[in-house]
């Protein structure tokens, strides 16, 4: 444990340290700044229902930003950068075990993932107050909000991780963590018209089609302040599959 508590101090002050992180946020918090804007406004002029405020503030476009992009950043380098520069296998002769390696990188990126949303949190208890719209936070709608948001952030930044270690090219690494991180948001969408007829004779189809549409869980379940069991299992596994992925690809390095 030793080890993975140090990798993971390591690898987070990397992300303070880093130039890029700053950036991430910069971009964030001005896409950020300018979608709670347009909301307020809209909510103060035209009226509307401030019982679902905090859902539309949690899921705007910068929340799409943050989701497709940003955690395919945050991994990049973390295998990739070490292979090109050959620290991976100086890390990898020290008595230290593999899965305790991925594990203190993923738990950083995910960390750093959740500082990244804090402020947001905070700006929504001071939107809601006398001054701005005088309506109460929805509890409920934004614990599941920002659970589900957490919970395929670490599915994502997982497979981030996996993709960072099959290459020692950062940007190939992210290019492809993008590419995955927009066909599980699209992906489904896309195909269920197509599987339509199947999906209606046969359970199974109509099940997995469910499971994975991952724009379906955050706007129809966790948005509203529902969660589904079942939902959580799918990112829990899916995290546990790609951190499994991870360290094998890692160990692979033996047979090289």
């Amino acid at each position: 444990m030793n080890v993975l508590w140090t990798t993971l101090k390591k690898e987070l002050m990397s992300y303070f340290f880093s130039p890029i992180a700053y950036v991430i946020a910069v971009l964030f918090y001005l896409f950020r700044g300018l979608d709670v804007q347009s909301l307020t406004e809209s909510m103060n002029r035209f009226g509307g229902d401030l019982d679902a405020f905090t859902t539309l503030y949690i899921f705007r476009h910068s929340t799409n930003f943050m989701i497709v992009l940003v955690p395919p950043i945050l991994t990049m380098r973390c295998f990739a950068e070490e292979k090109r520069l050959g620290s991976l296998e100086v890390l990898m002769t020290a008595p230290v075990r593999d899965w305790e390696v991925v594990l203190g990188k993923w738990l950083a990126a995910l960390l750093f993932f959740a500082i990244l949303w804090l402020p947001t949190l905070a700006l929504l208890g001071v939107l809601t107050t006398s001054p701005f719209l005088a309506a109460p936070v929805a509890f409920g709608p934004a614990f599941s909000g920002y659970l589900g948001l957490f919970l395929l952030g670490a599915l994502l930044l997982s497979a981030g991780c996996f993709t960072s270690s099959l290459t020692d090219n950062q940007l190939l690494a992210s290019l492809s963590a993008m590419l995955f991180n927009t066909a599980l948001l699209a992906g489904p969408v896309v195909v269920e018209p197509l599987v339509a007829d199947a999906a209606k004779e046969h359970t199974f189809v109509r099940t997995l089609l469910a499971q994975t549409n991952v724009y379906d869980h955050l706007i129809n379940w966790f948005a509203r302040g529902l969660i589904d069991t079942g939902q959580v299992v799918f990112y829990l596994g899916g995290t546990f599959f790609f951190l499994f992925l991870t360290v094998k690809a890692v160990e692979s390095r033996q047979w090289r």
